[in-house]
């Protein structure tokens, strides 16, 4: 048996990002969820998150899109106080490990303060897999002791570490993806599936070039058969509170 957490990012992106992030949870197959905590959303997303306790949400650690909640920093924004857009290991070179670590804090920080129980981190564009981060990265861990998805450029010694899945994205997505690509995900035992399903709205709009397409992941995620399909295959839908998931990880 495989299970699969279907983790919708970007939660507390905008408001528009949270209503479809939960219509897939209550209406298709999404199971978890990751908190932006310094985007504009933040606030709705926590109050949804308390009327759906169901849904397992951690904390998507930003790096890269809007401003950082904490407004002292001098390497990781530009003369606007923005985040800088595209983040790598070369423009890592420039910016200081303790302001990168304390904005992690601050952000994984202000949902546990909200009253949400969270239950792993990721990041957005996937800069915990960063190797010029990997120190960083290490001391959140050991701070919170959380599980966290993987998908490293680096080994990292810890064993709370769930496989991605991320080819739900983009070109790839259409309504035939978990069937055509079936036999790849019975392959885990358990893994997280990274998926991005939204309503637009106009600060999604402006704000991102992946923006239409998340119409179309919510369309598949609650698609009418979808669930079935998963069923028929001996798939379950869990999220990173199930405490089994890390003693089954391939």
């Amino acid at each position: 048996m495989t299970k699969l957490i279907i983790n919708a990012d970007d939660f507390g992106y905008t408001e528009g990002v949270n209503l479809g992030i939960i219509s897939a949870y209550k209406n298709g197959i999404v199971s978890s969820t990751t908190m932006m905590s310094a985007m504009p959303g933040f606030e709705q997303g926590v109050k949804l998150l308390k009327e759906n306790p169901g849904l397992g949400c951690g904390v998507h650690m930003t790096l890269s899109c809007y401003r950082p909640l904490i407004k002292t920093h001098k390497t990781i924004v530009d003369e606007n106080g923005y985040f800088y857009k595209r983040i790598t290991n070369d423009t890592l070179e420039n910016m200081d490990m303790d302001e990168i670590y304390g904005e992690f804090c601050a952000q994984i920080d202000r949902v546990i303060e909200s009253g949400i129980k969270i239950t792993h981190l990721d990041s957005h564009h996937h800069v915990h897999g960063l190797v010029k981060l990997k120190p960083v990265i290490e001391k959140v861990l050991d701070k919170y002791k959380l599980p966290i998805r993987g998908g490293f450029e680096y080994d990292l010694d810890y064993e709370n570490i769930i496989p991605i899945i991320d080819t739900f994205y983009a070109d790839n997505v259409d309504y035939d993806y978990f069937e055509k690509n079936m036999e790849e995900l019975k392959k885990y035992e358990i893994a997280d599936i990274m998926t991005h399903p939204a309503f637009v709205d106009e600060f999604l709009l402006n704000s991102t070039s992946y923006a239409i397409p998340r119409t179309k992941e919510h369309k598949i995620l609650t698609s009418k058969n979808i669930k079935k399909i998963l069923d028929d295959n001996n798939i379950t839908l869990v999220n990173y509170s199930d405490k089994s998931i890390l003693e089954n990880k391939n």
